[in-house]
């Protein structure tokens, strides 16, 4: 209760009480004051630092010698982080046929940027274009084989998106990762059929591919009571209380800083190192493979021609698989193409030791240099004409 003499103005009222001086409350408006400033003049460096840690600050995208604006939109340029945005950019596929490309941070990562250097998707839109055939980028870090089926749905939901093939490029220890990252959740959560299509496959091949399909029943089921919250008070609130206060704007990039902290901290602790042997918990690799034959199922309803391919490693690098999951994965996935009828490859040595780069202080296990984008892209073109997929 507000003490001494009242004015009638609850706010005044409450300023001049002296248990307002006396207390903790100035000390926490301090508090809030300085960090709010501190997160103002520090929100630049984070969002950058987000950057770095997406791998996209020395992609041609935003390159200091070549600007997002300057040149043609081929490819996710967001990461994953915004696909709303890049969507409209894919090529009309119903005046010329699309061929589209998925996988992780290696599609658009180039070690030393140089002028003139291209991502893969980039060099092969260049060769199809003269063949009437365009070409789309839809890569992300650490994409997860929920992921890359989610894609090819959503592709696949639309005529002018609906690719004539499909192009993944398969990293082994992505087989690890779950989950819809935020920025494909609000895709779909903008989708009501999109979602309805996503139910349906679920249902329709919950026999077959249990793990996967209840993992797909999960994340939509996630995703609606994040609809039912975004719509809520205190959502509303803190959107709008984002706008005019710092601290609340950046809490994207202060969480990423401090789960990379975390991260870290906890490598150094256990001695993990890039080359550290991480084995991947087998339900997991289950799921993601489970995951990889609905991709096949989506293809094959749509008459999309899927094309899988091991990506290419640095042959310089120390591994970080355990030989015996790598060999295992990589004869299933020849047997998988081999059953479903699809063209692929093993190109895991196909880029030179001198055309990879250096990664937190040791060679890059999975980001070669331009040329490396340019010998993958040939590699593809190669493929895709040798199984009959282009004009």
């Amino acid at each position: 209760m507000v003490q001494g003499k009242q004015t009638g103005n609850f706010v005044w009222d409450l300023v001049l009480d002296k248990k307002f001086h006396s207390g903790s409350t100035l000390w926490v408006i301090a508090f809030l004051l300085f960090a709010n400033l501190l997160f103002f003049r520090w929100s630049d460096f984070l969002i950058q630092e987000r950057k770095r840690n997406l791998l996209i600050a020395s992609a041609p995208a935003v390159s200091n010698s070549l600007t997002a604006s300057s040149r043609p939109v081929r490819y996710d340029r967001s990461v994953g982080e915004d696909l709303e945005r890049y969507w409209s950019f894919i090529p009309d596929a119903v005046s010329l046929p699309l061929v589209l490309l998925t996988g992780m941070s290696q599609m658009y990562m180039i070690n030393d940027f140089r002028e003139g250097d291209q991502t893969i998707v980039e060099w092969m839109d260049d060769a199809l274009s003269k063949k009437g055939v365009r070409a789309f980028g839809l890569a992300a870090p650490n994409l997860s084989n929920e992921e890359a089926f989610f894609l090819l749905l959503a592709a696949a939901s639309e005529p002018k998106t609906t690719p004539r093939v499909w192009i993944f490029g398969v990293c082994f220890d992505k087989f690890r990762n779950i989950d819809l990252r935020p920025g494909y959740r609000t895709f779909l959560k903008n989708r009501p059929p999109l979602q309805e299509r996503w139910k349906a496959m679920a249902d329709r091949y919950a026999e077959r591919y249990p793990l996967a399909t209840d993992k797909m029943k999960s994340t939509l089921s996630a995703l609606r009571q994040e609809i039912r919250k975004t719509t809520s008070f205190e959502s509303c609130l803190r959107e709008r209380t984002a706008a005019w206060v710092p601290m609340v704007r950046v809490r994207k990039e202060l969480n990423a800083r401090i789960q990379m902290s975390l991260f870290l901290l906890r490598n150094k602790l256990l001695g993990i190192k890039p080359a550290s042997k991480r084995p991947i918990i087998p339900s997991r690799l289950r799921m993601n493979k489970e995951f990889l034959g609905l991709a096949a199922e989506a293809a094959r309803e749509k008459g999309i021609k899927l094309v899988v391919y091991v990506v290419p490693l640095n042959p310089q690098a120390e591994s970080p698989y355990v030989p015996e999951q790598y060999e295992e994965f990589k004869e299933w996935l020849a047997q998988f193409a081999l059953r479903n009828g699809l063209p692929t490859a093993d190109w895991e040595k196909r880029v030179p030791v001198e055309e990879w780069g250096e990664l937190m202080d040791g060679p890059d296990f999975k980001h070669f240099k331009g040329a490396g984008h340019r010998l993958t892209a040939d590699a593809l073109l190669d493929l895709m004409e040798r199984s009959g997929l282009l004009p």
